[in-house]
């Protein structure tokens, strides 16, 4: 594999995700000091059976600030009251790492390659198809870009070898993947965390974000294919052009990896599970417990098909808990933020003056302030479900003032998140580039237009949401 060292120097100068929560945590204390408290009563409302605020009913109180050791214990207390959340991170990271020892999600990205590579006649086909089921896959959760970004290297040889550039190569694969993502189906990392906290059935409203999923990926196969098209009828037009990828290695062992039996009943134990949790969830009214239960299944019957013993899956599932500590810990310590504000009773503060400057915009336009302060919040807290933990607590009141459906406020929120990881340098995208040699200038000219695109697309759908009154179910 190329070395990557001074793109890796530069990723490991920019500030760790929990140095950045810390530092909100300070200025959220502080903010308990500077800005007046505040108070809403919250009311019952029988039509939703859910707690809201009565926009008429805000007042000021006298300060209480919050000390500096109440600020660390704010962080434990995040911890606890996100302790549900947490433990579905736990289950759904050991489950996927299960299923990644067992090869099978190797396998099945090999065979998608090699059924490429092989059919160059056939490759424009194949790669949509491909495209259409790596963002598909990736809009369940169950494929991230910490498990793509180590094929980059593959798509990227590949690429070239059918007579496109490295940016094709990653146009589609990590791409894909990213849209799918930022789609978010059933993703219960961004999803799942979010309708959690704004009270909303959890993977409700799914129908409106597969039609999202669907744009969303015609869109990607359209400006990926137009821009490698371009390059093989004259290569001088690669963004690319003359720089040497000869010494880009494929990692063999990996895409020699057989899709066997055992390995396709795992992908189909897989598949099985996240439709029986979409069925559960719409149909029997469960929730985040019975999502992690699926999960735990999931992780136990993939191990009896490859046969492994009972200590050889708890330990391969104890391992896997380690891969999901920094995304369960994030959402923790990113609730804690949401404790000081409480405490400080400076959160009604905060939304009485965020509802006073969104009332005077139309409902339109209050939807795209939304949509570029979350935007804007993913380059600081780049984790999903991070990133809702800190957000959706003072997003989902503020749609509730302003009469915008909550769901709104969740699907602001994953295109927010999602899409900018595509954009911003805080992102997994930096470390692809440095895999595969791509510039980050020239990635960022190639990448710009497409997200601009996006982004008007994104607030086509928030606009058709709010025609339709697009709601929790």
């Amino acid at each position: 594999m190329l070395s990557v060292e001074p793109e890796q120097k530069k990723i490991k100068e920019l500030p760790h995700i929990f140095v950045i929560l810390f530092c909100v945590i300070v200025v959220a204390t502080i903010a308990t000091y500077i800005i007046p408290a505040g108070q809403y009563q919250r009311v019952m409302d029988e039509s939703i059976k859910r707690m809201v605020i009565d926009p008429s009913s805000f007042k000021y109180i006298p300060s209480t600030p919050v000390g500096i050791f109440d600020m660390f214990v704010a962080i434990e207390l995040g911890l606890i009251d996100a302790a549900s959340i947490t433990f579905l991170i736990f289950a759904a990271f050991s489950c996927l790492f299960l299923l990644e020892k067992t090869g099978a999600i190797d396998a099945s990205i090999a065979l998608m390659v090699n059924k490429t590579g092989k059919n160059p006649k056939f490759a424009t086909i194949i790669i949509v198809l491909l495209m259409i089921t790596l963002s598909i896959w990736g809009s369940t959760g169950t494929l991230s870009y910490e498990e793509i970004m180590a094929f980059s290297p593959i798509f990227v040889a590949l690429s070239i070898a059918l007579g496109y550039d490295a940016l094709v190569g990653i146009g589609i694969s990590v791409v894909p993947v990213g849209i799918g993502f930022a789609s978010a189906t059933v993703n219960p990392f961004t999803i799942g965390v979010a309708q959690s906290i704004a009270e909303l059935p959890m993977f409700s409203g799914l129908a409106y974000r597969c039609v999202i999923l669907a744009v969303m990926t015609l869109f990607t196969i359209i400006y990926v294919l137009y821009y490698a098209n371009k390059v093989k009828k004259n290569p001088e037009k690669s963004l690319v052009y003359g720089i040497d990828y000869s010494d880009l290695a494929v990692d063999k062992a990996r895409m020699s990896t057989p899709f066997t039996t055992q390995r396709k009943l795992s992908i189909l134990t897989l598949l099985v599970g996240v439709f029986v949790m979409g069925y559960g969830l719409i149909f029997l009214k469960w929730y985040i417990n019975q999502v992690a239960a699926i999960f735990f299944i999931i992780s136990v019957v993939v191990g009896i098909i490859n046969k492994w013993n009972a200590n050889r899956i708890a330990n391969t599932l104890c391992e896997g808990l380690s891969k999901g500590v920094l995304a369960a810990m994030i959402v923790g310590v990113a609730r804690g933020v949401l404790v000081i504000v409480t405490q400080g009773n400076i959160l009604d503060t905060i939304i009485h003056a965020s509802v006073s400057l969104l009332e005077r915009l139309s409902l339109y336009a209050s939807a795209i302030g939304m949509l570029v302060f979350q935007t804007l919040l993913n380059f600081l807290i780049p984790s999903g479900s991070g990133q809702a933990a800190v957000s959706m607590p003072i997003m989902a009141p503020i749609a509730d003032l302003i009469h915008l459906n909550r769901q709104i406020a969740v699907l602001i929120f994953q295109f927010g998140d999602g899409f900018s990881n595509l954009l911003w340098p805080t992102s997994f995208m930096v470390i692809v580039c440095a895999m595969v040699k791509i510039p980050l200038t020239k990635y960022y000219r190639w990448i710009t237009p497409f997200f601009i695109i996006c982004f008007l697309i994104q607030v086509a759908f928030i606009f058709g949401a709010i025609a339709i009154n697009y709601g929790p179910f």
